[in-house]
């Protein structure tokens, strides 16, 4: 004979256990939204013959959004390499980055450049890591480096980046260093510097905090570390 008193406690814990497991896979939360990027580098490659029409179109480009609300358009020049060239842009937000992306200044640059260009622009929208204004005083060189990490070390690595661009910001001939993180892959990593000339800039590189930051970084290191040096446009 079946005793009812079992069967009820029994499907009773049945279901306490089934109520636990369905609460121990409920969804993760949702993933957050990525952070707002109103920084846009774009690396442009044209072919050398073609430079000083490059040069015009973005010096021209640079020149027509002042007063637009722009916080800061550089235009750079690589040294040693003709018609390579860089843009970095900061925009107060992301969406006035994007509503300057449609604007006729930008869509004349794009037109413009397309028959110079020797391989597609390379844009890399990013966020801000550490970023501080500017110091008085001009700037002779700038510096744009690709920095990329194995995702395992990402976490790591960025903290040797913010390390070095505090402690190398202000220095003596610095005026500007920056550390950007490429939205879509926050594994990569961009620093921009400017430099009042090249004997300044040398002289950071070989500094002790630069080269223990070039030792820690080494390991980690998705690819190689990618340093260009620049001329700004006039």
């Amino acid at each position: 004979m079946v005793d009812r008193r079992q069967v009820l406690v029994g499907a009773a814990g049945a279901a306490s256990l089934l109520a636990a497991d369905a609460a121990g896979q409920t969804s993760p939360a949702p993933t957050p939204p990525p952070p707002e990027s109103p920084f846009a580098v774009t690396y442009i490659e044209v072919d050398p013959a073609q430079a000083d029409a490059a040069r015009r179109l973005l010096a021209g480009y640079r020149d027509s959004l002042k007063g637009t609300g722009a916080l800061d358009i550089g235009v750079f020049e690589r040294n040693g390499r003709t018609g390579h060239f860089v843009l970095v842009e900061q925009w107060p937000s992301a969406k006035a980055r994007e509503e300057n992306a449609g604007s006729g200044p930008a869509r004349e640059l794009r037109s413009g450049l397309a028959p110079l260009l020797i391989a597609p622009s390379d844009e890399r929208l990013h966020h801000a890591l550490s970023v501080a204004a500017k110091a008085a005083g001009p700037a002779a060189l700038y510096v744009v480096t690709h920095v990329d990490f194995i995702p395992p070390k990402r976490d790591e690595g960025t903290a040797e980046v913010r390390k070095l661009t505090e402690a190398s910001r202000g220095t003596a001939g610095n005026v500007r260093f920056d550390a950007l993180v490429q939205t879509s892959r926050p594994n990569h990593l961009t620093l921009v510097e400017a430099w009042t000339d090249g004997a300044a800039q040398a002289a950071h590189s070989a500094a002790g905090p630069t080269r223990s930051f070039r030792t820690a970084v080494g390991p980690m290191s998705g690819s190689l570390y990618d340093e260009r040096l620049y001329m700004p446009l006039k």
